[in-house]
């Protein structure tokens, strides 16, 4: 039987990139890379309506224990070099230590390896420290950018792909999975 899930926290760090555990207080620094209508082209989630909504948002899933029973881990990307932030990542931890990875990149940030550099980190972390087993990704199977992302990551794509819905439209999700490591 699995040790029940508990909260390690803590920063990460990379060669550019901290990621900070979430806040509500980030949610200031972060309103503007969230209104970006182009952030939600393949995610059926609307872009915040003002700063409080954002960081009610941030209230909501800055709590490490979810009501579900599952782990919510939110880091926030601060670039070293500027300060500035450059997205968020997400992963929900299941009891079963199945987690979901999610990611937002702020558009003036994308295409430069940062979503790699801290995908890789928390992966490393959620491995070692949180003791996953396997790391899921589900994505529209037309954004290229994150299937490139998760594949270049040894992200295996699933032989079942989930139909789902975006804007109400019929679409398509491609899934992918990262199990363990042998040690």
């Amino acid at each position: 039987m699995k040790a029940p899930l508990i909260y390690i926290g803590g920063t990460l760090k990379t060669a550019r990139l901290t990621l900070e555990p979430l806040k509500p207080g980030h949610a200031d620094a972060m309103y503007e890379g969230f209104d970006d209508p182009r952030l939600y082209t393949w995610i059926d989630v609307p872009p915040p309506t003002s700063v409080d909504d954002l960081r009610d948002r941030f209230t909501r899933i800055a709590t490490p224990y979810a009501p579900t029973g599952e782990l919510w881990l939110n880091w926030p990307m601060r670039v070293n070099d500027s300060g500035a932030y450059a997205g968020l990542i997400e992963a929900t931890m299941r009891p079963d230590r199945i987690v979901y990875l999610a990611y937002f990149v702020f558009t003036r940030f994308s295409r430069q390896g940062f979503a790699k550099e801290a995908c890789g980190v928390v992966i490393e972390h959620l491995f070692r420290a949180y003791d996953a087993v396997e790391i899921r990704a589900d994505m529209d199977y037309r954004n290229i950018p994150s299937r490139c992302l998760v594949e270049s990551l040894d992200f295996k794509r699933r032989k079942h792909n989930r139909q789902t819905t975006l804007r109400g439209r019929p679409a398509l999700d491609y899934r992918y999975r990262l199990r363990r490591p042998e040690r």
